[in-house]
């Protein structure tokens, strides 16, 4: 492996099996910073460019954040348990809750997002009649021809040259 700057130059087979690492780390619910730090691992940068430069690398690093999401939404039940057995202070873990929830959220909208239902399955409810009145108040506002004349030129206004 040759430094290059900030960033490392790996060899094809040794950034491979560096890329494997970093996605069994994210997995299990890493952050890639902290994964980053480990030794043996590339910069933050590098990684970063590898999921922009390579497709592949991008699809399957994208399936470990949403594998990540599921490891932190199943770490969620632990620090309930620490609460009911008495080891963690429940303000503490509401905290500790409410940042897995959002960071699950983020990783996973599909899954663990807020979903809002907008659909209208109520039938009794029209806006015919409304909208109806609204399209024949909308025919008076769109004819705005001006309709007056001067000595019978049609199109021309009051306001003409003086002769």
């Amino acid at each position: 492996m040759a430094v290059k700057g900030d960033y490392m130059a790996y060899a094809t087979t040794e950034s491979e099996e560096i890329q494997t690492r970093v996605i069994e780390e994210i997995q299990t619910g890493r952050s890639l910073r902290q994964v980053c730090g480990d030794e043996g691992m590339p910069h933050f940068r590098t990684v970063q460019r590898w999921i922009v430069s390579d497709g592949q690398f991008a699809v399957r690093y994208a399936r470990a954040r949403m594998a990540q999401a599921d490891t932190l939404f199943d770490r969620m039940e632990e620090v309930e348990e620490s609460v009911s057995n008495g080891t963690m202070d429940s303000h503490a873990a509401r905290v500790v809750l409410d940042s897995m929830r959002w960071r699950a959220s983020k990783l996973a909208p599909k899954t663990y997002g807020d979903r809002l239902d907008v659909q209208v399955s109520d039938t009794r409810i029209s806006i015919t009649g409304a909208l109806q009145a609204a399209q024949a108040r909308l025919v008076d506002v769109v004819d705005v021809s001006p309709r007056l004349s001067v000595q019978g030129e049609p199109g021309r206004g009051e306001a003409g040259p003086a002769d």
